[in-house]
């Protein structure tokens, strides 16, 4: 489903974004509500920089802002207010001996997000320690066994630090 909204222009409402998301039929050969999303469509290797603000699902606790007011071309950035926030983002293909993480994140007070796969209740392949600070920092570790395939990918606050995330990565 193609259509335009204007969240991506807060200043000026006369700007429009293209947005796309799939359909999904029921057997009886009726349309699925869709949920209009951030992601879009497409599958996003695993080894490049997954941008988590650009979601298929989000929960309450967790909202999308710019990384930078002054300079909105840097683009957007997830927050994660309170534990228990997370962000779904679909459609990630992960190849073999993917053995870590990189997180790049900022948090005043240090926090951590837990990574899961396909749901919120999926397994939990990576907890990664966000440093206190006040500058974005890449963290890494090492991530549990993943089953190749495409999964969904969902990042969980585990604590009630608030914790701003640019993008998740995955490599050998």
């Amino acid at each position: 489903l193609f259509y335009h909204q204007n969240a991506y222009s807060p200043k000026f409402d006369k700007n429009r974004s293209v947005c796309i998301d799939s359909l999904f039929f029921n057997p009886d050969g009726t349309i699925q509500k869709v949920v209009p999303t951030n992601r879009g469509v497409g599958i996003t290797n695993a080894a490049s920089k997954i941008q988590i603000d650009r979601y298929s699902d989000i929960s309450e606790g967790a909202k999308i802002e710019f990384v930078d007011t002054t300079n909105t071309f840097e683009g957007w950035k997830t927050v994660f207010e309170n534990n228990g926030a997370w962000v779904k983002y679909n459609a990630v293909e992960f190849g073999k001996k993917l053995k870590k993480v990189q997180v790049k994140a900022i948090s005043t007070s240090g926090g951590t997000v837990e990574i899961r796969l396909d749901n919120i209740d999926g397994p939990v392949i990576a907890n990664v320690v966000i440093p206190e600070g006040l500058d974005w920092n890449i963290s890494e570790t090492r991530v549990s066994k993943i089953q190749p395939g495409i999964h969904s990918l969902i990042v969980v606050s585990k604590n009630d630090a608030v914790i701003k995330a640019d993008w998740v990565q995955f490599s050998k």
